[in-house]
């Protein structure tokens, strides 16, 4: 029985040791974090923010990491077939930890399944549709009635990149009943400048995206996806002003390879949450039209992306898309 008892005491100490000291070790070493997105926008724009401010929480290093390609999955795929030490962690959107699953089957990731989430980033980061400023277009609902006047012309681009994008173009054209096309992109950039010159006549983007080309009146923003007007752009009315029940949101959230320590997920939780707290950087994300209402906890950041999957999957079953 003696010897019994040293076993077990011997185990649970040996069990014990790798995690205390993790906790007291962690970081030892500059932290990749991965974005499944080029540089340049809004998930990468964000994601070295949050890097700036983290890494001297942290004492050590975030360097980002961009590794596009496939709509995301490419990074993400990496990202979740990561070590679990803590020194590859996962920036994700929306799109790649809600709706990819759905309408790609070279999605070979389940969010829930293959990472474990840490912290909130952003909660709140509408898309806006924008027009060619040379069209008699300055709401929606102008844009619908140029459509149905002009059937089988009207087309707008979308970075393919972003599903988001894309979903939200179709989800228009199927509640307005309009007739009006997508014309792909690879480039963010160079489907704003074929838009302001008149190539498509309507494009939708990321605030940030946009801001610019907005500012100095090459493209018009007529409509926001989010479903109240979003403060700082208080003049540009919401989808669901003319289609009810409109509300389409990207978002940010930090998560982990499956595997990745409790105490590393509490550390970083902890820290994100002062980060995300902080009053200059909010006021930066409203610049960039993104807010956030904090870090939240591990768990309740599983329960959001969790009811975000729900959310996707009734929209995807409205839409009739099949996996490609």
């Amino acid at each position: 029985m003696r010897a019994l008892a040293l076993a077990v005491l011997f185990l649970i100490t040996w069990l014990g040791e790798p995690a205390i000291s993790r906790a007291e070790t962690w970081p030892s070493r500059p932290i990749k974090l991965i974005v499944a997105s080029g540089p340049g926008l809004a998930t990468d724009i964000m994601a070295r923010m949050l890097a700036e401010r983290l890494s001297p929480r942290l004492g050590q290093t975030i360097y980002v990491e961009n590794m596009a390609g496939a709509a995301g999955i490419v990074g993400t795929l990496a990202a979740a077939r990561s070590a679990p030490d803590g020194y590859t962690l996962y920036f994700g959107s929306g799109a790649v930890l809600s709706l990819n699953t759905y309408i790609y089957k070279a999605a070979q990731y389940d969010p829930l399944r293959d990472f474990v989430p840490i912290a909130m980033v952003c909660d709140q980061g509408p898309f806006v549709v924008s027009v060619q400023p040379d069209l008699p277009i300055k709401t929606l609902p102008d844009l619908i009635a140029y459509a149905k006047a002009h059937p089988g012309t009207m087309s707008y681009a979308a970075d393919t990149s972003s599903t988001n994008q894309v979903m939200i173009g179709q989800l228009i054209g199927k509640r307005a009943n309009i007739d009006w096309t997508l014309v792909p992109y690879k480039s963010t950039a160079q489907m704003l400048q074929d838009t302001a010159a008149g190539v498509v006549q309507a494009v939708i983007s990321s605030v940030p995206a946009v801001y610019a080309f907005a500012s100095s009146g090459r493209l018009r923003m007529i409509a926001i996806s989010s479903d109240k007007r979003f403060p700082g752009l208080d003049d540009i009315a919401p989808i669901a002003e003319t289609l009810p029940n409109f509300n389409f949101n990207g978002w940010f959230a930090m998560v982990g390879p499956v595997g990745l320590p409790p105490e590393i997920i509490e550390r970083l939780n902890k820290e994100i949450g002062v980060v995300m707290a902080d009053p200059e950087l909010l006021a930066k994300l409203r610049t960039l039209g993104l807010s956030s209402s904090g870090a939240g906890t591990p768990q309740s950041t599983g329960a959001f992306i969790q009811s975000e999957q729900r959310r996707w999957a009734t929209l995807v079953k409205e839409l009739n898309i099949q996996p490609q």
